[in-house]
């Protein structure tokens, strides 16, 4: 689990830094003849960014799910209403986010063929980036919490023996 959680935050870090520098190089620089191309690091940025995502969400889920358990197992009374608002906003802002970003990557082809205005998509695109990094703050706060409410629940069923 630890290794997990380790390697969902340099996922976290791994997927901003790609999705930033996708944004600077898709949206703001313009080829030689004067147009926005498509490049396949922007492809595998946006993967990256769904699969880091997806993990986050399951982890958060999974370890949720055990941690209620064990307090049920051992019969304890632990209440943390900080890790509950956390875990509500991590939720909610980290499907938001997965939509956004799966909306404005198909809405990239609109920009092509003149459908949308590429000024448009691009405030879009920073308006989500500035979203995901929130994101990654609210997913941060989320595991310390998680990290201390574990430690409490060994320190209660440590005490008890």
């Amino acid at each position: 689990m630890w290794s997990l959680i380790i390697l969902s935050h340099f996922l976290m870090l791994l997927s901003f830094t790609m999705l930033s520098f996708s944004t600077l190089s898709g949206h703001f620089f313009l080829n030689e003849m004067g147009v926005l191309t498509l490049k396949y690091f922007s492809i595998y940025s946006v993967i990256i960014y769904v699969f880091t995502q997806s993990l986050i969400l399951f982890l958060i889920i999974t370890i949720n799910k055990n941690i209620k358990e064990i307090i049920q197992k051992n019969a304890l009374s632990i209440n943390d209403e900080k890790y509950s608002l956390f875990k509500y906003r991590m939720h909610m802002h980290t499907s938001l986010n997965l939509l956004f970003v799966t909306v404005i990557s198909i809405l990239y082809g609109a920009v092509h063929t003149g459908i949308m205005s590429l000024k448009i998509h691009n405030l879009l695109f920073l308006i989500i980036l500035f979203h995901y990094a929130y994101n990654i703050y609210i997913q941060y706060q989320c595991f310390k919490r998680i990290i201390k409410l574990i430690s409490r629940v060994n320190g209660i069923i440590v005490s008890k023996l």
